[in-house]
């Protein structure tokens, strides 16, 4: 049972959590596009600017966040998330190499999934039942 704090939290958080995980979606895009040896997979992609104003604004969102007991953990992950997602973001506005990218995105992304795990309300993405999906 969710107790109204901790769902105003949830509700509070939803954009949050949806920016960080687009910000990691146009990041590993930007990633294919230097691995496929794309010349506009450069630290002047628009994707770029277009993925720190989210982050931007996800990190302000966490600023602003109070999360109560219930939550705590949620927003641990949260933050995390945002910490390594900040790391790889940092890194492609370098020069957009893989690993120094790929690392962090891939911690990012892994605490993103223990934040959705932790609390109702944030959906990950699964690609069990996608045409790309693992089959049993």
């Amino acid at each position: 049972m969710i107790d109204d704090a901790t769902a105003a939290y949830i509700l509070e958080n939803q954009k949050c959590f949806e920016d960080l995980k687009q910000v990691a979606s146009q990041l590993a895009g930007l990633l294919v596009l230097a691995a496929a040896g794309s010349k506009e997979a450069g630290p002047d992609h628009p994707m770029l600017e277009m993925a720190g104003r989210l982050f931007r604004e996800a990190q302000d969102a966490l600023r602003r966040s109070r999360p109560t007991h219930r939550a705590k953990r949620h927003y641990e992950h949260l933050t995390s998330a945002a910490l390594e997602i900040g790391v790889a973001l940092k890194a492609a506005e370098g020069r957009v190499g893989i690993d120094g990218v790929l690392i962090p995105l891939r911690a990012g992304y892994s605490e993103l999934e223990r934040a959705a795990d932790s609390l109702p309300g944030f959906e990950k993405v699964s690609y069990q039942r996608a045409c790309c999906g693992v089959r049993a």
